[in-house]
């Protein structure tokens, strides 16, 4: 296998290992459950103005901008295809929801007014009604559930930081031997999360989920008309008389110009891999780097060209700041396609939301920043360098973004890499890929 496909198919398993909890001797439970999730990547990493993100206004933050607002529900809005290679189809999330929520069509008996009783009574543990700040009547979560969500958040980051100090720990032969000593002081913090989690009414929460799962007889018309509630909720026009849903990024200063706290990779060429997993290797294969790591034109899901790097370049070395952030949508109730007895009619018939309409639902933003990339180059890809970060063209290195337009930005400005004495440096936020629901075969009928 060549050099440069190595290199990407390492990058690509590094995160898959954070993100499918490969178990470091924790005891602890996975951030994201790897069986009703996936990773997908960009074939080329999607660079943000983190002005475009920071400040958003939020009903406890009136004075932020409404801009930023939109601005992340917009990014996190576009549906991916159904494999490995981070590929829109087309739609949003936003939109294939509202339609499934207006459009949905019951195909079950009213509920006996035992059931709906004990339904109402397990919901009062979840959610309560409330104003929003316009004085409209909206569903909010209850304390219990608000304190929940937010200690879970909490262990999902630290948790998600933890796995990842381990794997690349395991890739560095100076930290490796010292792991057994670093890693059980790290521990700490994931297991304290977990602990708080607990007390924040994990297991109530739990349970109260579960005992409403299963009362299937008779709860698709109150669950659905509970969701087109919370939906009215939580649209928001802004100055542009443009609609959109607003939607949270934990933590909440992803955006923000200080990344001292991000955990950090190192690779060089000792620790790029030579065996990788299923699932990075398909992603390899529809991103098309055995073909090289160096890209030109194109954007996130392809490239005009590819090019492999000179034999000649040695001593390669990629290193990089990074975070699992992940997505909050109070305006989405993803257990509603779990639900049996409903239809969508004219949209189309079983599975069409699942096999077409939205496969994946983004639910966590894998994001990179101060990418730095250096090695002793050929005279060939010394000329690639230079254009790279000449900011003249559109150029990605693996999958990275080395040069050209900011992605989901309203302005058309642009970046490219600063050169160093040894390589080229990429300070900007890029996203590199999303972890994805996998939305289970729906509607039933």
């Amino acid at each position: 296998m060549a050099l440069d496909e190595r290199i990407a198919l390492t990058l690509y398993d590094s995160i898959y290992q954070v993100i499918s909890g490969s178990d470091p001797a924790a005891g602890l439970p996975s951030a994201f459950d790897s069986a009703t999730t996936a990773f997908v990547m960009a074939q080329r990493g999607m660079v943000l103005k983190g002005a475009d993100y920071r400040n958003p206004w939020s009903p406890g933050n009136t004075e932020g901008s409404m801009s930023a607002a939109a601005n992340i529900a917009s990014l996190v809005d576009e549906i991916p295809g159904p494999g490995p290679v981070y590929a829109p189809i087309g739609g949003t999330v936003s939109d294939v929801y509202r339609k499934i929520i207006k459009g949905v069509q019951n195909h079950e008996p009213p509920p006996s007014p035992v059931l709906e009783a004990k339904r109402a009574e397990l919901n009062k543990v979840l959610v309560e009604e409330g104003k929003d700040e316009e004085g409209r009547p909206t569903l909010k979560p209850t304390a219990l559930a608000d304190a929940e969500q937010k200690a879970f958040n909490n262990y999902q980051d630290t948790y998600t930081a933890y796995v990842g100090a381990w794997a690349a720990a395991q890739k560095d032969p100076t930290l490796k031997p010292m792991w057994p000593i670093v890693g059980a002081q790290a521990l700490q913090k994931p297991k304290r999360a977990f602990a708080d989690w607990g007390a924040a009414g994990r297991d109530q929460i739990e349970s109260t989920k579960a005992q409403l799962a299963t009362l299937n007889e008779g709860q698709v018309a109150r669950a659905f008309a509970d969701a087109q509630f919370r939906l009215n909720a939580f649209e928001i026009v802004n100055d542009l008389t443009e609609t959109f849903l607003r939607t949270n990024i934990a933590p909440s200063d992803w955006a923000s110009a200080d990344a001292s706290t991000w955990p950090g990779y190192h690779f060089n060429e000792s620790t790029f891999a030579s065996e990788f997993t299923t699932e990075a290797n398909v992603w390899g294969g529809g991103a098309n780097v055995q073909a090289g790591l160096w890209s030109f034109g194109g954007g996130v899901d392809h490239s005009d060209s590819r090019q492999a790097m000179s034999q000649d370049t040695t001593n390669i070395g990629v290193s990089f700041k990074w975070r699992v952030c992940p997505i909050y949508r109070k305006w989405m109730d993803a257990s509603l396609f779990r639900l049996p007895n409903w239809s969508l009619g004219s949209l189309g018939g079983p599975g069409v939301i699942s096999g077409g309409l939205m496969p994946l639902i983004p639910i966590a933003l894998v994001i990179v920043r101060d990418v730095e990339v250096i090695a002793d180059w050929s005279h060939q890809d010394s000329e690639k360098l230079t254009e790279a970060t000449s900011g003249s063209a559109s150029v990605g290195w693996g999958p990275f973004a080395v040069s050209g337009h900011y992605s989901h930005s309203s302005t058309s400005d642009k970046f490219s890499a600063k050169a160093s004495d040894k390589g080229f440096d990429v300070p900007d936020i890029q996203v590199l890929g999303f972890v994805c629901l996998r939305v289970p075969p729906c509607p039933p009928m």
